[in-house]
């Protein structure tokens, strides 16, 4: 009895979160989640990049950090939900190219400027311990699944996200991507 009833629990539930969030549209492109359905996003590249910290080159051993600027202080999408959803649908071909999948999604955040947003795209403070990548307190922990027919897939973050500007982008290059602020 114990069973049924858990059985139905279960069902209720995913038919009640399924209700909750309807499926991703049929177009391909990059979307999120807003009160009102799934809403398109366009593709941001970036403008620029520089280093930052460049007077650590003068200390031995020190380096300098490379950072990607961005076009804008703000992005036009603007995401109330703390926890936002992204849905991802690509071309048949494309849905399973390395470093494009659900594994390789990073959302990272932004430092903004008075006329523009930066992504610092290295870290470490010495030769020693000098990395490319985003600094951990820079990503956004996500969860993500694909379709059972593999067309498409969809990222959550896993955490309260603070507000700011993001970056949802693929791997760790961060030269292109899907930008958003979380208010």
């Amino acid at each position: 009895m114990k069973i049924i009833v858990l059985l139905v629990f279960v069902l209720l539930s995913s038919l009640t979160l399924a209700a909750q969030q309807p499926a991703c549209p049929d177009a391909t492109g990059t979307y999120y989640m807003s009160h009102d359905g799934w809403k398109r996003m366009d593709q941001i590249t970036m403008s620029g990049s520089g280093a930052k910290h460049v007077g650590k080159m003068f200390v031995p051993g020190l380096t300098p950090q490379m950072v990607w600027t961005f076009p804008g202080p703000e992005a036009p999408v603007k995401i109330e939900d703390r926890r936002p959803t992204f849905c991802v649908r690509e071309l048949a071909p494309l849905a399973d190219l390395p470093g494009h999948s659900v594994r390789d999604v990073a959302i990272v955040r932004f430092d903004k400027k008075k006329d523009h947003r930066e992504l610092q795209t290295t870290f470490g403070g010495s030769a020693f311990t000098y990395k490319v990548g985003f600094g951990k307190e820079k990503l956004v922990q996500t969860t993500g699944s694909r379709s059972e027919d593999g067309s498409f897939f969809t990222i959550t973050a896993t955490e309260n996200v603070a507000p700011g500007e993001y970056l949802f982008t693929f791997g760790y290059g961060g030269t292109s991507g899907y930008d958003f602020s979380v208010k």
